[in-house]
């Protein structure tokens, strides 16, 4: 008897959300578009929202790109103002968790949320992490051979990659993610030497692989994997290094923002990013997707262990400062 009411209570439960699935997308189509704010590159943004729409074509995806750093603050002043343009973020983990703090976010618990390691889940349903950037050591293959290219960080204290290298100025994950794994005291003997290297620091990841892939700089402290391998396949003298530990960035999250104009287009959009077509449209582009069951576009990655470091933004904010110090501001 109790078999047999289970059994009822489980088809009534599948019933009842199919109705209510078949009802928000109903109410999808009659709000007719998405507002996405994210810092996806144009390529992959475009590529993201074209595999939407075509699933779902009386949804129309408007993105608005910018630095995870411009999109926090730029929302942060339109919901300070009452304007609410936007419906969902795809934004860094570090910058998400900020907005949960600020009330920028709505909870909302996608049914693809299951299908997602428990530490990528935000514990209130504020987010879930749909992918991270692998950090790697880029290097220019015309100007290092692969006998000559370094096999782990401790070769970049090589004296011969003095003044070669360069790197991102505002590293502060990575830079807490060797403290974290390598413990404080052997973490911050090795930044500190690498801070004899005379680094070249640059403003952002896309003009430092542009600026290796260039022969401006040999070689780069870190590059996303990624981004390595897209210059690559379009003919660009760019390789890379799976140094150890091989650290995974903070995943990038998507939420449903606070009082979205569009909710249920919000709501569709969002569990489309995080099935396995979504994702595989991530994986496509080369990210690596946060579902379990897929991973890296990469060969090379096939059953890689990443280092990941979960930090909160006064963390995140701590690390700034002792980067700033070991490496004295540049």
């Amino acid at each position: 008897m109790k078999q047999t009411e289970s059994v009822i209570f489980s088809l009534a439960l599948f019933l009842f959300c199919g109705v209510a699935g078949a009802q928000d997308l109903g109410k999808a189509k009659k709000e007719g578009r998405v507002v996405l704010y994210t810092s996806w590159g144009p390529t992959d943004a475009d590529y993201v929202v074209k595999a939407f729409e075509k699933k779902h074509p009386f949804i129309k995806v408007e993105s608005v790109r910018a630095s995870s750093e411009k999109t926090l603050n730029r929302l942060l002043t339109e919901q300070r103002a009452n304007r609410f343009l936007g419906d969902v973020v795809a934004i860094s983990g570090i910058q998400s968790g900020i907005l949960k703090e600020k009330h920028a976010l709505e909870r909302y618990e996608s049914r693809e949320a299951a299908h997602f390691p428990p530490d990528w889940r935000d514990p209130d349903g504020y987010g879930i992490g749909l992918h991270q950037t692998i950090y790697v050591i880029g290097y220019n293959s015309r100007v290092v051979s692969p006998e000559a290219a370094p096999k782990d960080y401790e070769d970049l204290l090589q004296p011969r990659w003095k003044g070669q290298l360069g790197w991102d100025m505002e590293e502060y994950y990575l830079f807490g993610a060797l403290l974290k794994a390598r413990g404080r005291e052997k973490g911050l003997e090795f930044w500190r030497k690498l801070a004899e290297q005379s680094i070249n620091f640059r403003k952002g990841y896309t003009l430092l692989t542009e600026l290796v892939s260039a022969g401006e700089y040999p070689m780069a402290v870190s590059l996303y994997q990624h981004r390595v391998d897209e210059y690559s396949d379009k003919g660009a003298p760019l390789q890379w290094v799976a140094p150890k530990p091989l650290v995974g960035g903070d995943p990038n999250r998507i939420s449903l923002l606070r009082n979205a104009p569009r909710p249920n287009a919000a709501k569709v959009f969002i569990d489309f990013m995080l099935s396995v077509e979504g994702q595989r449209s991530l994986q496509d582009k080369g990210r690596s997707p946060g579902r379990i069951g897929l991973g890296p576009k990469n060969r090379r990655l096939k059953g890689a262990k990443l280092f990941t470091l979960h930090i909160s933004s006064d963390e995140y904010e701590q690390l700034g400062k002792e980067f700033n110090k070991v490496f004295k501001a540049y």
